[in-house]
């Protein structure tokens, strides 16, 4: 089962619109060269999780060029960010947004075209890395490289702004009084997942009887995932992707998941991990539970287009589960039996479009172990014999 959502992030003026991050870049001086100001009032991401005011105040990044009376359209080939490049601009208190150093509009006839992407990023290896400044013609294209296994619950939801004619392009004081708006748009593919058991269990807790599945690790497998990326190269002009590149060893994404120690329930060392028996415990086949941590989420780089068609093969991208079945039971040494097991979900064709968010439902297999109305052979005729005292 999937679910299809589309978010927009908007920089606007003066306005906060509930379900929708509005913001302004405004300016900020009645002088003759007023200062380029930013006032914004909702958010980009944290990592991880899905877009947040909070997120925005650590900062975006701004790339600006300056094309004197030059047009973006006959001035882009040859151009780069030589009015601002990667300035990040943040707020502190939540009202006020700066950037260091200050730059002003040229005269009224001179040209500033602005792009810009969230979260800002100074580094390389992971997230959204900026290339150099002199090596950037044209819109900036930016590589960006999902978090290492390690960081697997730090996953960035990278935005980028429409480059929009009307609104980004050949801005100058006079058509930009007010305010400069960029609409921030989500350039990755956003995965959640919920679960249930194949069948209805008993939900009384620690009844003899009581059975669970408890789902413990999690991991894509790059084997069974030709379209798994773990970087790729998007184009601020025109929101593309290219430079994709398939990631070569498994994903471990067992971090995201909602784990609790459940070692009330399984209290044997021997199934245990550090003395904790971590896990997302399912009993109802109604009513799924989400596998990952509230407000948690996958960012997987798009396989197409928002208007393109996704991946074209179920299991194009296949995510491994091992989880046991445990049922409680006293009469056994340890109170309870446990069986270990291995699913692999894959994708449905038509994942993966860019920014659009999927919901997953998994339904865990579990098969009750019957005993069958038993047959009972005849005794026979009885053997005739002697015994001599």
């Amino acid at each position: 089962m999937t679910m299809r959502t589309r978010n927009l992030l908007t920089v606007a003026a003066a306005l906060l619109l509930a379900g929708c991050s509005q913001n302004e870049i405004t300016e900020m001086s009645p002088d003759a060269n007023p200062a380029v100001g930013f006032n914004v009032y909702s958010g980009v991401q944290t990592k991880g999780t899905q877009t947040d005011v909070t997120a925005l105040k650590t900062g975006f990044g701004v790339f600006a060029y300056h094309t004197n009376s030059q047009s973006w359209a006959a001035a882009a080939s040859g151009a780069g960010p030589n009015f601002m490049y990667n300035q990040k601009v943040e707020s502190s208190n939540g009202s006020a947004w700066t950037y260091t150093p200050v730059k002003y509009w040229p005269k009224d006839e001179e040209k500033v075209t602005f792009f810009a992407y969230g979260p800002h990023s100074t580094l390389s290896g992971s997230g959204v890395t900026v290339p150099a400044v002199g090596s950037i013609t044209n819109a900036p294209k930016l590589t960006f490289t999902i978090e290492s296994t390690n960081d697997a619950a730090k996953m960035t939801d990278f935005v980028v702004a429409k480059n929009d004619a009307s609104a980004t392009q050949d801005r100058t004081h006079a058509n930009s009084a007010s305010g400069v708006t960029f609409t921030f748009r989500h350039v990755l593919s956003r995965l959640t997942f919920e679960a249930k058991p194949s069948v209805e269990l008993s939900t009384t807790t620690g009844a003899k009887g009581t059975t669970y599945v408890m789902v413990r690790t999690a991991k894509i497998l790059q084997s069974l995932s030709p379209k798994f990326y773990k970087s790729g190269v998007l184009d601020c002009a025109d929101e593309s992707w290219s430079g994709k590149v398939t990631a070569t060893s498994d994903y471990d994404i067992t971090k995201v998941l909602a784990l609790t120690d459940e070692k009330a329930i399984v209290n044997t060392p021997a199934d245990q991990t550090s003395n904790k028996y971590d896990a997302v415990k399912l009993t109802s086949n109604t009513t799924p539970i989400t596998l990952f941590t509230s407000n948690e989420y996958l960012f997987l780089i798009p396989e197409t287009a928002k208007t393109g068609t996704g991946t074209t093969s179920a299991g194009d991208v296949t995510i491994r589960f091992d989880y046991d079945i445990v049922t409680v039971d006293t009469a056994l040494g340890k109170g309870y039996a446990i069986t270990h097991h291995t699913t692999d979900a894959k994708l449905p064709a038509g994942a993966l479009k860019q920014g659009v968010a999927y919901k997953y439902t998994i339904e865990f297999g579990i098969n009750e172990v019957k005993i069958l109305t038993p047959a009972v052979e005849n005794w026979g005729s009885e053997a005739p014999g002697n015994i001599t005292v």
